[in-house]
């Protein structure tokens, strides 16, 4: 983004909700991403997802997601043993989260890459300072440098609807 390469762990609580007639279970979801450019426009690329067991059904639309026992999240943490992630810090003020919060094409491999887009709600976005030394074991194992300053933008509530992308879609 921007001539520079980025990754992110976003953290995100999901209180219930639908998927056509069928109810979704509360769940948490830990996604370690990069950012790409997919026929011109600009996409994340999720590396890893790691879902609590009320996610899991997302595996039989074709979610790349890997079981975790516990993720948390809150105001001022993301706890994800199994994933090598626990990051801490200090909410701050209001702030832009520039493309990071503008990003409408996501993709993945799952027996090819898959494509797929997201419409978002409107969402308050806060910056935040780290506490402590945080760990990010996750993003190392995928091969990713963790050596410079962190940036933390935080969304308290928003929603988002998706596509379900058809087996084996192409970017």
């Amino acid at each position: 983004m921007d001539g520079e390469h980025l990754a992110s762990v976003v953290a995100v609580r999901f209180r219930g909700g639908g998927l056509g007639r069928l109810p979704v279970l509360p769940f948490s979801q830990l996604n370690l991403r990069t950012y790409v450019e997919a026929d011109g426009e600009p996409a994340v690329l999720f590396l890893r997802s790691y879902v609590t067991p009320g996610g899991l059904a997302g595996i039989l639309f074709g979610a790349p997601f890997r079981p975790a026992a516990r993720v948390r999240v809150r105001e001022d943490a993301v706890r994800a043993p199994g994933a090598g992630i626990d990051r801490r810090f200090r909410p701050g003020g209001v702030t832009d989260p520039g493309d990071l919060g503008r990003h409408e094409v996501g993709l993945y491999e799952a027996a090819g890459l898959r494509r797929f887009r997201v419409e978002r709600g409107p969402a308050e976005w806060r910056s935040a300072e780290p506490v402590g030394d945080p760990r990010a074991d996750g993003l190392l194992a995928v091969g990713l440098d963790v050596s410079g300053p962190p940036r933390i933008a935080l969304a308290g509530e928003t929603w988002f609807e998706t596509d379900v992308p058809p087996s084996g879609a192409a970017p």
